[in-house]
């Protein structure tokens, strides 16, 4: 049996379950968006045209007795209720180093810091937004219908094919994706 995560991940907290939307923190600043990567520009350009004026970029998160704070790399504020949905893009290894990233364990503690902030977390791995970005923002209208009652968004994606899911990779698994170049397979 296999009990790794899979993506999309979708983190919910508590309170958004129980309809209280509002974040308990917001947004401290916005971090330097020229340091995105090819996929996050991209998917980004994407999100805008579908998801604007609600879509920000690199906004940055700092929890409560913490000294640094986490960037999410994109942040959608719904209109009516002030959800707070984190979507985040991970790859299975930095192509500057080759070392394992957003391996399965890796964010645990991040992912918690949004949460417990009432934040939504929604987790794609890079290759679906690559390969699939409106199957992508078809999950998010999903999310944000399910949660906020805001279905407006839903109509944009009805013809729009269910995402496909990827298992998020294990440490040894990324190691073997950055061993052969795997980023370089779906990234143009």
């Amino acid at each position: 049996m296999n009990n790794r995560p899979c993506y999309p991940i979708l983190l919910i907290p508590e309170d958004v379950k129980l309809g209280k939307l509002t974040p308990i923190l917001l947004p401290s600043k916005s971090s330097d968006t020229t340091k995105l990567g090819a996929s996050e520009f991209q998917f980004g350009q994407i999100l805008e045209k579908y998801f604007a004026p609600h879509i920000y970029s690199q906004q940055d998160l700092l929890p409560l007795d913490h000294q640094n704070a986490y960037s999410a790399d994109f942040l959608f504020v719904e209109p009516n209720t002030d959800l707070h949905i984190d979507i985040e893009i991970d790859e299975p290894f930095s192509f500057a180093t080759h070392e394992p990233i957003h391996h399965v364990g890796k964010d645990d503690y991040r992912n918690k810091c949004f949460v417990e902030a009432n934040w939504i977390v929604l987790r794609f791995a890079e290759e679906q937004v690559s390969s699939q970005p409106l199957r992508c923002l078809r999950v998010l209208a999903n999310v944000i219908s399910k949660y906020t009652l805001n279905d407006s968004w839903q109509p944009l994606f009805k013809d729009v094919e269910k995402l496909t899911p990827v298992w998020q990779w294990t440490l040894e698994k990324s190691k073997k994706l950055s061993k052969n170049n795997y980023r370089n397979r779906y990234l143009r």
